[in-house]
This record gives structure tokens, sequence and C-alpha cells, in this order.
């Protein structure tokens, strides 16, 4: 039970500290001082692995976290080493904030990064390969995407004065790098861009817009901006305005999605300082050439730093900040359920820069940094959970009166040992088996029991006869009188 260990040994040593939702697992990455300051980005692999990139301010700048279900810890890896450059905040040359990690059709991965102008990283056989695709300028954000050829485009802003600021579009092509400005802001701070590319290449824009105490040359300084870039290189801008919030100062944050319809969704921020820091996390999503906008959730602080992913139903999942809590919510049957998953008691200044990303199974897989402190002293770490929403859709083969019943495991991938959690709403007969692609039972693991409440076991990856599998695909299966419900499990070797 390699990976039940390291949690209870985490959970043991920082008892004091953190609260844990019960539904949540959750990891520290890297424990070395200062990291993830200014941003963490979370991918999954062909496998639904988790990847991460991150920064370790004080050492060698842009790092890469991989998972492996072999043993339950992080393999990690130096993208590009700015070591022996000192841990000075306003020292440009530390390279690997507020990265951006995608996967490029091979399997490789890719990321756009701060490096004081702008970085770009790749891997491919020969290992990390670093570049500067636009060298200058001061910047924030980054945000990634390849399109079908895997050419990476990126969006970001730059500061041109205390009342000036940039929105900034970086492709690469066969011709080599190019840059775009897509918008000019008349205001101090544009906050996060965010960029996605629909299936004919098309690259869509979202960034926020900070409030004035008055407006420049008469232009409109709120709301979240959008932008379609068509075929001829010309972008077509929108803005997104909240007509409901009368008293709104800003709004940034934006993370942009497209769902399976090629529709633009986006989660954002809205806050208000006279409001006493009182802000409200939204989601946009534009039906029929109308934004629909909808407050998920309000509270001090709440929506910094979101980040948006979309399931397989299009059911939309964010990761965020709100009252010293890493969040997220999922909207459900026309329906937002919020959970309060990782924070410290007493002791926390933030719980930040989120990235989320969602398997094929529905689990959603979240990349953050803690920093905890009195004031004084605080140390910033990398930290990773994971879990099924409790607002989750599980995989009912057949419906029955007790859908209340469910279905978990962790890690999935795995190599050798699955965790697997499963209740039963009342008295019940019940088997928990294991089967092969072809239908044929490998293991039973509990068979014709009478049972009530919250079970939890391991499967070791073997057969009833003791013999471990090959790697492959299986399905757990939990059955009660007419009712079945399973999963999916993919085993590595």
């Amino acid at each position: 039970m390699i990976l039940l260990k390291k949690i209870v040994f985490l959970s043991v040593i920082l008892t004091s500290v953190y609260a844990f939702a019960s539904d949540w697992h959750i990891m520290t990455v890297d424990t070395t001082y200062y990291n993830g300051v200014y941003g963490t980005s979370i991918a999954l692999d062909s496998l639904d692995i988790p990847h991460i990139a991150y920064c370790r301010y004080c050492g060698p700048g842009l790092m890469y976290a991989s998972f492996s279900p072999d043993d339950s810890t992080w393999i990690i890896e130096s993208v590009f080493d700015s070591a022996g450059v000192k841990c000075d905040i306003r020292d440009s040359r530390i390279a690997g904030t507020q990265p951006s990690l995608v996967f490029d059709s091979k399997g490789y991965p890719r990321i756009s990064f701060w490096w004081g102008d702008l970085g770009y990283a790749w891997k491919d056989s020969l290992g990390w390969h670093t570049t500067h695709p636009l060298p200058g300028p001061w910047m924030r954000g980054t945000s990634l995407v390849l399109d079908t050829n895997d050419y990476p485009h990126i969006g970001y802003s730059v500061d041109i004065s205390n009342e000036e600021a940039l929105v900034l579009y970086t492709y690469q092509d066969e011709y080599g790098w190019h840059t775009e400005i897509v918008d000019t802001i008349f205001v101090s701070w544009i906050g996060n861009v965010s960029l996605a590319s629909d299936k004919d290449n098309n690259i869509r824009i979202a960034y926020g817009r900070l409030r004035r105490e008055y407006y420049f040359y008469g232009l409109p300084d709120i709301g979240i901006g959008y932008g379609i870039r068509d075929e001829a290189g010309e972008w077509e801008i929108d803005t997104i305005i909240d007509s409901a919030d009368t008293v709104i100062e800003w709004e940034h944050f934006p993370s942009l999605v497209l769902d399976s319809l090629g529709r633009p969704c986006i989660s954002y921020q809205g806050g208000a300082m006279i409001d006493t820091n009182i802000s409200r996390l939204k989601y946009a999503v534009k039906i029929d050439n109308e934004w629909q906008i909808e407050w998920v959730e309000v509270g001090k602080a709440v929506g910094a730093y979101n980040f948006l992913a979309l399931d397989a139903c299009n059911n939309p999942h964010i990761s965020y900040y709100g009252d010293a809590w890493l969040k997220h919510a999922i909207k459900k049957d026309g329906l937002w359920y919020t959970e309060r998953i990782d924070s410290a008691w007493g002791r926390i200044i933030e719980t930040t820069y989120t990235g989320i990303a969602v398997d094929r199974n529905g689990y959603a897989h979240i990349s953050y940094n803690t920093q905890l402190g009195d004031g004084i002293n605080f140390l910033i770490n990398t930290r990773y959970a994971t879990g099924y929403p409790e607002a989750g859709l599980e995989e009912q083969e057949d419906s029955c009166e007790i859908s209340d019943a469910k279905l978990e495991v962790y890690p999935n991938p795995f190599s050798s040992q699955a965790f697997i959690r499963y209740n039963c709403p009342y008295q019940i007969r019940i088997s928990l088996n294991i089967y092969d692609i072809s239908g044929r039972l490998v293991r039973r693991l509990v068979d014709d029991e009478d049972r009530t409440g919250n079970y939890s076991l391991t499967w070791d990856c073997k057969d009833n006869q003791g013999i471990k599998v090959s790697a492959g695909i299986y399905f757990v299966r939990f059955e009660a009188e007419e009712f079945k419900i399973s999963k999916k499990l993919i085993v590595l070797r």
C-alpha cells in the first residue's frame, strides 16, 4: 500500500496545519525551498498520468514533475537551469514562473513560461530545449496551445507603462516565430491571458481588465476581453460585461476552454475593494451569440488564480482560491457544487496558482502552491490534489433505486496496486470483482456479503491464483442485486 502509506505519512506530519477534504488525495510534489511560486500548470498524458510544470525560484528555475505509478512518487527534472542567480524577486533571469504545459501529438511535453521575457521549452528524444520567442519586454501570463501540426501558440501580456498594457500573441510556423498585438488596454494591469484553439486551428483568446478611477480616452476599461483570430490573421474582439454586477471594480483571471460544440467557456474572477475584498467566481458561456454569465461563488478573494477544464460530458470543473482554501467547483444538471480541498489552520498566507485537468473517468487533477508562514517567515511548496467530485457522474451500467452507491479507484493508471473505495447506502448483498477486457473473471475481492456504509481495500494486481497480471485494461465491477457499477483500470508495467 505504497500510495496510502505516503498519504498517511504526510497527514501525520501536517495534522496541526492541514485539513483535507475526505474525497481528495493530496501530495506534496516538491519540498525544496520557495518552489511553485508564481504559477503551476498540470496536464495529463495519453494514459491520464499527471505532469506538472512549476518553478524552483531560488534554485534551478523551470521544473517538470511526472507522477510515477510504480511507487506513487514524483520524478522531477530541471528544464532550464538558472542556478547561481541569487533569490531576488526583482531578478528577471529566474526562469520558470507562470508556466503553461501541454503535450504534443508524439506525447512530448511543451511549456511556455516567464524568463524575464517570453520563454518556450520542449522535450524530444534528445532531452529538453529552450528558446526566447520574444526577447525584451516584461511579461505576464502565459497560455500555450498547439495546433494540429504541433506548432506552438502563446498568449500573454506586457506592461508598457503604469497606465497601458498590451495583449500579445506569439506563434511559430514553418517560417519562424511571429508576434501580434491583439489589444491595447488603458489600465494598469491586464492579468491572465488564456488561449484555446478550435478544430480548424482558429485561435481564441481571453484576457482580463482592471477598473481605474476614470476612463482613458472614453474607452470602457472593465469586463473580459474575448477575441477570435480569423484565417486572414485579423482579430475580432468582443467584451463580456456582467450587467448584474453593479459594484465590480475588476474582471480578471480568465480561463478559456472550448466545449465539444466549439462554444467558448470562460471562468474568471470579478471583485471590488470597496466591498472589503469580496469577489465572485464567475462562469460565462456563449450560446447563440449571447454570453450567459453565472455566479459560481461569492466570498473573500473567491475566484483568484482559477483554471477551467471540461469533462467528457462538458461539465465544467474549476480550481480556484477563496477564503484561504484551495477549492473545486463543478456544474452538474444545471447546479453548481463547490468543495474545499486544502488549507491551513491559521498559518496560511495563500493557496494559489492553480491548474486543473480532468481525466477520462471524471477525476479532477489539480496543481497549486501553498504559502505557509507567520507573516515574517514562510514556506512555499508545489502540491497536487486529485479526487472524484461529490457531484461527479458515476459510470453506471444500469440504473436502480440505490443510485447513491459509489465506486472509486486511485491511482489509475497504476503498476503495483490500486486503492478501491465503495459504499452501500443500505444493507444489501454485494460483490466486487476484477475482470479483464474480454470479460473473464480475474479476481474476486468481495463475494456475496451483506454490507452497508463505506469500505476500502486494495488490489495488488494479482489474480485468484496469486499470479501478477500483465499490463493492460481491466475492469472492477461492483454489483448489488440488479445494480452494477464498472470502472476501467489501466495496469502498467
